[in-house]
């Protein structure tokens, strides 16, 4: 997609607050005509600007109270070794994001788990089981200060 414009900027910002918002009460906070705001977000849509549309949800609220910031370091950083570890991270509930990152270590993800013992399985499962895993750092989340999605606009 092109350069956003300003319009483009508000219905993003808009949509990041509240996806939910019906489309007539988006166009009346932008000062568009509903035809030509949802024309706007269905092009933001297909353009790939709005990659998805998600409830965010209380951890708590379903069960999963544990959260932890895990931060890890590979041994080989081959792609074939890169593969493996996302085949294991996709297929786990837990995982809620995983970052490759450059700077000290390979990897940092968030997990929310119902509780230590799925932490624990999780652990031998997927770092102590796996060779290509050097170390692993768990930090319990003890207060959430911030929890927004995706980029500032």
């Amino acid at each position: 997609m092109s350069e956003l414009d300003q319009i483009d900027t508000k219905i993003l910002r808009q949509l990041q607050e509240n996806a939910g918002i019906p489309n007539a009460e988006l166009a009346d906070r932008i000062g568009l005509s509903p035809s030509a705001c949802l024309r706007r977000v269905t092009k933001l849509r297909q353009s790939g600007v709005i990659r998805k549309t998600v409830a965010v949800i209380d951890p708590a609220q379903v069960g999963r109270p544990l959260g932890a910031v895990i931060n890890l370091e590979f041994h080989r950083h081959g792609n074939q070794y890169r593969q493996d570890f996302i085949r294991k991270v996709r297929k786990l509930d837990a995982v809620r994001q995983c970052h490759v990152v450059t700077g000290e270590v390979t990897g940092v993800m968030i997990l929310h788990m119902r509780d230590m013992a799925e932490y624990t399985a999780l652990c031998e499962t997927l770092f102590d089981a796996d060779d290509n895993i050097v170390w692993y750092r768990t930090y319990i989340i003890t207060e959430t200060l911030k929890d927004e999605f995706g980029p500032a606009i």
